[in-house]
């Protein structure tokens, strides 16, 4: 099983902006909150996917049913629908109107129905951050400013979490004016339950993968030099942060491509297969290992993820050799880096073997076995249910090579662990029963029918 990635998720409920984040612990390792970012993720994939610019009545229409009583802004509607194609998508998202405030509600909340209905839009927009920062010949480290106030509850669980991750779901406004964010952070309130924060974000163009562009020619208001950050699966590490006269100073720094957002991707494909979508999830996989072989060093342990995810669906497939040339990949890898964890060493042994067995290359099976039990009895507890697996797995092995003393020796050595380390009736216990009763069931129709000989000398 994959180790999830995350984590710790908070909404920031911001006082002056529709803006929504979400704090990232390193350090727990909780499945729900992966799914929550990896909805948003994929929302926005979708979303900028998707082409049919014939849906603009519908679009103008839930717009209209949003705003049924309120006459200035059926009017700005009217205008946006008569004039769409007149302005930029940049130059309405600025505009002090309708259209930001019910976008970023849609992707704080992940309400699907406005963004399908406001997708055309959408892709508009992004489609021009693409061409503005395609456009730009920015080389040097961007330092761009988020002033914003939030309840001090949130502002805790960012303080405590230095070196964590912030997501952002929407698009973002920024300023490379600390003056102008400052006035957004706003000045401390007889309010002690809010904080002003001012975030100072980092962004290396050489290796930042999202749309960042200064947006000033496109603003309504002219003179507006605030980047527009892209949204969806944008990942901020947190740093150190520091406290003023008015407000703290918090140091975010742009992710890439690191290697932890392996396993967020890889979780989509773990859907797929538990959903038995194999194609799917071979696709996402394959998909996944293209594009972090572009960002990842060539043994980096998350690609031996990906290899062994990709190898388990050939072994679903049925492909056995493809299967087994990605496991291999994969325990390449794990023996590349000392730092790997025993355990994986000793699953992928087991992968192997089993690839092997598939092939009826049963010495090389068995020797797989051998090394998978070597390592889990050199670093676990004599009595843990895993070397009882792994009693199991060898005895398997030497059943297929008719080497059944030995066999029965293992298989007793993985009963003998169940019964001290699990409670009764665990179901790995009944497992390990059964399959023994079912091998000596075997062997003795064996024996009637002549093809295991008894040596009686």
């Amino acid at each position: 099983e994959i180790l999830p990635f995350h984590i710790l998720q908070t909404e920031l409920l911001l006082s002056n902006t529709n803006a929504t984040s979400n704090v990232y612990d390193a350090k727990k390792l909780p499945n729900q909150q992966d799914a929550i970012f990896m909805y948003s993720t994929m929302t926005k994939e979708i979303i900028c996917m998707m082409e049919d610019d014939n849906l603009h009545e519908n679009m103008i229409d839930f717009c209209r049913s949003q705003y049924a009583n309120n006459r200035h802004v059926l009017n700005l509607i009217d205008e946006f629908d008569r004039d769409y194609a007149l302005y930029s998508p940049i130059t309405w998202y600025t505009r002090d109107g309708f259209l930001y405030k019910m976008l970023n509600k849609a992707l704080r909340i992940n309400d699907i129905k406005p963004l399908v209905l406001l997708h055309n839009y959408i892709r508009h927009l992004h489609q021009q951050l693409i061409e503005l920062q395609q456009q730009s010949i920015q080389k040097e480290p961007l330092i761009l400013y988020r002033g914003q106030q939030m309840p001090i509850i949130e502002f805790e669980k960012i303080k405590n979490n230095i070196g964590g991750l912030l997501s952002i779901s929407n698009f973002l406004s920024t300023t490379a004016i600390v003056d102008v964010a400052g006035i957004f952070a706003g000045h401390p309130l007889d309010d002690q339950t809010i904080s002003c924060i001012l975030f100072q974000i980092y962004i290396d163009p050489t290796v930042n993968t999202f749309p960042v562009a200064n947006i000033e020619r496109y603003s309504y208001f002219g003179e507006d030099q605030n980047p527009l950050l892209m949204f969806g699966g944008l990942l901020i590490q947190i740093g150190e942060y520091e406290k003023g006269e008015y407000f703290y100073l918090i140091g975010l720094t742009m992710e890439s491509e690191p290697s932890r957002l392996v396993t967020i991707w890889n979780q989509l494909g773990i859907i797929y297969s538990h959903l038995n979508q194999i194609d799917e999830a071979q696709k996402c996989y394959v998909e996944l290992l293209q594009i972090k072989q572009k960002y990842l060093d060539k043994d980096d342990p998350a690609l031996a993820t990906i290899y062994n995810n990709i190898g388990t669906i050939y072994h679903n497939q049925g492909n056995s050799q493809l299967a087994l040339e990605h496991f291999q990949r994969a325990l390449s890898i794990h023996l590349a880096n000392p730092e790997s964890n025993y355990e994986y060493i000793a699953a992928e042994y087991c992968n192997i073997a089993a690839i092997f067995i598939d092939q009826g290359n049963l010495q090389e099976a068995f020797q797989c076995q051998q090394r998978s039990l070597d390592i889990n009895r050199k670093y676990l507890p004599s009595n843990h249910p895993y070397l009882a697996q792994s009693y199991y797995a060898l005895a398997m092995s030497l059943y297929a090579l008719g080497r059944y003393d030995e066999m029965f020796e293992y298989m007793q050595k993985a009963l003998s662990i169940d019964k001290q380390s699990l409670p009764p009736n665990h179901p790995q216990t009944q497992f390990h029963e059964e399959n023994m009763k079912a091998v000596v069931q075997r062997m003795f129709e064996r024996i009637a029918a002549g093809s295991i000989i008894i040596d009686d000398s």
